[in-house]
This record gives C-alpha cells, structure tokens and sequence, in this order.
C-alpha cells in the first residue's frame, strides 16, 4: 500500500476503496488519446485488470495528443502498443489487448466480464452499440467524448439513471457527425476528460454515494468554461425503459473514424489472402504487405486491409462510397 499512500488517506478512498480498485476490471472501448490517458491514469490509481480494444493503427497525427505513443509507434496497433506501454508502467497488472472492431459479437464477449466500460471511442455508432450491451449486461459505463477544444462526460449506471439514448434518442447517420479530423483537436483536450472520466470510475469502482447517474459535464478547455446538466431518463426509451437492443442486433458495416478513414467490416468472418489480394491490386496502384497487414493506394485513395477482411479507407468521406472501393476492390 505504500505505493498509494497519498492515496489511502482519501476520506473517499481508504485502504478498503484501495482494495476494490486492485481487484476491479475495466474494459476501455478505444485505445486512442482518451482511451490511452484514461487506461494510463487508471492504472497509477491501482487498477490491475484492464482491457484493451481497438481497431486502428498508431498514426503520426496522433503524436500531438496520446503521450503513451512515438514515432517508433508509428504504423503499429494501438491496442498492442498501448499493452507494451502500459506494462512497462506496472508489469505484474493484467492487461489484455483486443486489435479488433468492437462489433455485438466481442461486445456481448467482454462486457459481462468487467465491473466497469470507459469510452475511448471515436464515433457515435460504436457507442450505441456499447450503450445496449452495458444497459443489458446491467454494467456502468462512462460516455466521453472529444472534439475540438471541448469534450463531455457522463456515467451511465443501468437502473440508476439515463442511458446514451436517453441522451441522443436518434441516431445520426454514418458521416453526418464532425470527426476530429474534420473541426481539429486541441492536444490538451482529450487528457482533461480523461481525467474527469478516470476520477468518476474510481468513483463507480469503490461504489462511492458521490457518483450522480446521468449527470453531463461540458468542459470548453479553450474558454475555460464548465456547464453541468442533468440529464433525465427518456420515459419511452428503447433501450433501458423497452430493452430492445437493436445495436447488438443490426451493427453497420461502415464507421467514419477520427483519423479521417472510413472503416468497412466484411460481410463473413474468413481470413483473407492478403498475398493474393497484393498482386491483383498491384495491377491497379501500389500495394504492398508489411508487418502482416496490406498497404495500397488506387486512384488517390488508401487501403489498409487487416487479415480478417476488415479495411480502412482514407481519400473519401463518404460511407457509402468507402463501401462501394471496399466491394470494388477488397471484397471479390
């Protein structure tokens, strides 16, 4: 304990608090600059079971706002390289990493087996799935989300309070909401939600009477100006009033990411020859196969393909038309 000596002596925490923390497991959605900064502070705070999703790859924009990663990163798995970082900071900690999509499968896997989800996504679509698992498995999660100079959090407790829909009942379509490649990120930003997202699981963890169930935070960093809402549960909401969880059932192929790249989920979960998929497409542009993921470029237009069919496709915007190169080229 004397690790967390300055700790322990936290009226809020206390040995027994210290305790719950040690045995607790988290699951972080999203190994990007919130998910990094929220698994990293958790993990100082004594956290020893964490686990890691995500799906994306270290980029070098990703430099300025993620202090877990650097240049040597660069084209690696954030999940594995998040995993190798966090380990050197507490090596006998549990940390189990995930390069996957968070699709209703893995989800419907890894959520009953954690005490608490924090969110390091970057899309809305991936959220609502996260929402119908947590709400149905009945674990809190923590909403956070980042764009700009500005981010919001809020801790949904299933039976406790509000849920994601209650806070954004519809659902915007796939490329309709700004990404941070699109209206920027200010470097600070994501670590002070994080922050705020991190003190509200330990909060959640040690099952403290201070956590207020659908309370939202807005946080502008640039102006520095707070607001807090409260928000109330949706009286017909489909999710945790109807529990019908229509996101574990109808999961969309296709999800604008943060990086500017438009992900694609195959239709059938089959490894793919990546080696044959390289020569036809080197008849068409550059491609090539390098630490076990193919790289190409056809008509101004990037590929990433992962072994399972999975692709992200930076040069378009538009879903439907990532979704159209992905048939095109990826899916014969």
């Amino acid at each position: 304990m004397e690790r967390f000596i300055r700790q322990t002596i936290l009226p809020q925490l206390g040995v027994e608090g210290q305790r719950r923390l040690g045995v607790s497991r988290v699951l972080v959605a999203g190994c990007g600059a919130l998910g990094t900064h929220t698994a990293e502070a958790l993990l100082r705070a004594g956290v020893r079971k964490i686990i890691l999703v995500d799906r994306d790859l270290v980029e070098v924009h990703n430099l300025h706002r993620v202090s877990l990663f650097t240049l040597e990163d660069v084209g690696r798995p954030k999940a594995e390289v998040a995993a190798e970082k966090l380990k050197t900071i507490e090596p006998e900690a549990e940390i189990i990493s995930y390069i996957a999509h968070l699709d209703p499968e893995l989800a419907e896997e890894l959520v009953p087996k954690v005490d608490l989800v924090v969110d390091g996504l970057d899309n809305l679509e991936t959220r609502y799935l996260l929402n119908d698992a947590c709400v149905k498995h009945e674990k809190p999660w923590i909403y956070t989300a980042v764009l700009a100079t500005y981010g919001m959090t809020m801790p949904i407790i299933p039976g406790k309070g509000p849920c994601l829909r209650c806070l954004f009942p519809n659902p915007p379509a796939p490329g309709t909401v700004p990404t941070c490649a699109q209206a920027g990120i200010l470097g600070p930003v994501p670590k002070a939600l994080a922050a705020i997202q991190a003190a509200t699981a330990i909060a959640l963890l040690v099952e403290s009477p201070d956590v207020r169930p659908g309370e939202l935070l807005y946080l502008d960093l640039w102006q520095r100006r707070v607001q807090v809402v409260q928000v109330q549960r949706g009286k017909n909401c489909p999710t945790c009033v109807a529990r019908d969880f229509q996101f574990l059932r109808e999961a969309s192929r296709s999800a604008t990411l943060c990086g500017d790249a438009v992900q694609i989920l195959p239709r059938r979960k089959e490894k793919l020859d990546l080696f044959g998929l390289k020569q036809r497409l080197s008849a068409l542009g550059r491609a090539e196969v390098r630490n076990g993921l193919l790289f190409a470029e056809i008509e101004g237009v990037s590929f990433t393909v992962f072994p399972d069919g999975r692709a992200l496709i930076k040069g378009v915007s538009d879903p439907n038309r990532a979704q159209s190169l992905y048939d095109q080229f990826i899916a014969r």
